[in-house]
């Protein structure tokens, strides 16, 4: 979301609208989640979802950082 220069808005509707679109992204990564284990069961010697997985299991460890639990980057040893 991006205000232009003529547009007030209150921060309760800008954080509302925020919120929404977070719980919109955490949705949509569950459901890429259930396709990439589909995947992964064709092939489950395949050790490249699992790689993905490694990277993708970083991101939200920072997102729960940033929102005041450092326990997630702490336990995988991240910087933060």
């Amino acid at each position: 979301m991006e205000l232009n220069k003529t547009t007030k808005q209150s921060a309760a509707a800008c954080y509302a609208e925020r919120q929404t679109e977070c719980q919109d992204l955490l949705k949509r990564i569950t459901c890429q989640l259930e396709r990439h284990a589909s995947r992964q069961k064709q092939e489950p010697a395949d050790w490249g979802c699992a790689g993905d997985l490694g990277r993708v299991a970083e991101e939200p460890a920072y997102v729960l950082a940033s929102l005041g639990d450092r326990s997630a980057v702490e336990q995988k040893g991240l910087e933060y």
